[in-house]
């Protein structure tokens, strides 16, 4: 995998940090995609919040959630940290080894990140056991960047919606439906039953 796109799955250093900004540019569509579907969520963790500022607008819209975050990034828990305060409990993790109590989040957010995940079913299981029953898991990213990483990835990264939803399936997350949010961008929508 280049050095570019590499630092879009881990982002780090001052190219990192200037890449965030880009990422949260170009992920605003997605953003609030996502925002509308949390409406009501009390318990909400994002997996690769980056720089955290999809957090910091779903605090905004919703400041009675509790908010949680996980990112492998240690220069991204600083600048989200930085960011958010004391707003969300960040930590430094991998999404394969989810720090969380099972049943915890009614739902699990992550946007342009599941094709860089080494073992996207084994982070699927933990989505799956840190969600409660009923919780869903939103996967939102951008298809073109998604088919331009996986033709870049290691052969077990998954980069399209069947290889997800398959793998969803097994675990026990249904797909509860998909959305078209911009002109790349897609939405799918998976609930714990």
């Amino acid at each position: 995998m280049n050095y570019f796109i590499r630092q879009f799955g881990k982002p780090e250093g001052g190219f990192g940090r200037f890449l965030s900004g880009i990422m949260n540019l170009s992920n605003n569509k997605m953003y609030k995609a996502n925002i509308r579907i949390l409406k009501g969520k009390k318990r909400i963790l994002e997996i690769g919040f980056g720089n955290g500022k999809q957090l910091e607008l779903i605090q905004r819209e919703y400041p009675e959630a509790e908010l949680y975050g996980v990112d492998i990034s240690a220069d991204m828990f600083d600048a989200a940290t930085k960011r958010l305060g004391n707003k969300a409990d960040l930590q430094i993790a991998d999404a394969c080894e989810l720090p969380y109590q099972d049943d915890f989040f009614d739902a699990v957010i992550t946007t342009d990140t599941f094709y860089f995940w080494k073992k996207p079913e084994q982070v699927l299981q933990e989505i799956c056991r840190v969600l409660s029953e009923g919780g869903i898991f939103v996967n939102t990213y951008n298809r073109m960047y998604a088919a331009s990483v996986g033709n870049c990835s290691e052969e077990d990264c998954m980069y399209r919606d069947i290889d997800l939803i398959t793998s969803a399936e097994r675990v026990s997350l249904q797909e509860k439906g998909q959305a078209k949010v911009g002109l790349c961008e897609r939405q799918i929508v998976f609930r714990k039953e």
